[in-house]
């Protein structure tokens, strides 16, 4: 009999915990061009097609260009680059705790002179 009380209020006592358990965090990705930085406000703004979402910025928001971790205030030097942002949504903000820069900034590559057309057989 006590046996059987004593793995009851266990089991109980199991149940109750894993109801109370904190909930995941809903994490997403975003990615897009970055397009400003406020630090003042200490947020990003990244730009997907005609479509732009602000991020802010967590206290320990992890920056990193390729294997390199960068300090936070180096996001105004990258304003131009490719980034992917890992964020939650707190309070109605989207709240980003990882941003990672691509490795080098796009760059424009001019297209190659047209040829001139080669002179034919003269007649």
């Amino acid at each position: 009999m006590r046996r059987t009380s004593l793995f009851t209020i266990l089991g109980i006592l199991a149940i109750a915990a894993a109801s109370t358990a904190a909930p995941k965090s809903n994490e997403a990705w975003a990615s897009g061009q970055l397009e400003r930085v406020d630090a003042s406000a200490k947020s990003v703004v990244v730009k997907q097609g005609t479509h732009e979402m602000t991020f802010r910025l967590a206290a320990n928001t992890q920056v990193t260009e390729g294997k390199k971790t960068l300090p936070a205030s180096d996001l105004e030097k990258a304003v131009g680059h490719q980034v992917k942002v890992r964020y939650t949504v707190s309070a109605g903000s989207k709240v980003a705790d990882r941003l990672e820069l691509s490795a080098a900034m796009p760059t424009h590559t001019p297209a190659p002179p047209a040829k001139s057309p080669t002179p034919g057989p003269k007649q």
